[in-house]
């Protein structure tokens, strides 16, 4: 249960700091990765098939992977959230931001915000056009 509760706050705080991220970008924190980290498969597809109700986050299937892809849509684009998992715990995080309209400042706060993580996380991170994207392991 004390997981569940974390991983709500978690959904909520990502989905208020992303609608909010037209002017100061404000992104997943070091803490809520953990959470993620430390969350199983069933738990992730369980909460987001309640958090799909809400307006601005959808569950989403995709083509590589079994478990669900959590989306959440700001003013400016969207995010799109993916664990994988390996016997049941995350074994990688992906996340791609995609900006209808991005520029440097979108840009370096991102990659700034990533490449000062924790140094037990290991990301790579590509930018592609409107897409930012960030793989992300335990090191």
């Amino acid at each position: 249960m004390k997981k569940y509760v974390y991983f709500l706050f978690l959904v909520i705080l990502l989905n208020y700091n992303v609608i909010n991220a037209s002017e100061k970008i404000s992104l997943i924190s070091l803490n809520d990765i953990k959470i993620i980290f430390s969350t199983d498969a069933k738990t992730w597809n369980q909460n987001l098939v309640f958090l799909d109700k809400k307006l601005s986050m959808k569950k989403l299937q995709l083509d590589n992977n079994s478990n669900y892809s959590l989306k959440t849509t700001f003013s400016n684009g969207y995010v799109v959230i993916t664990p994988y998992f390996k016997l049941d715990l995350v074994e990688s995080l992906n996340i791609n931001y995609y900006f209808n309209s991005i520029n440097k400042k979108n840009t370096d706060s991102v990659l700034n915000h990533f490449q000062s993580l924790d140094k037990d996380l290991c990301n790579y991170i590509k930018v592609d056009k409107n897409d930012i994207f960030i793989d992300m392991k335990n090191c």
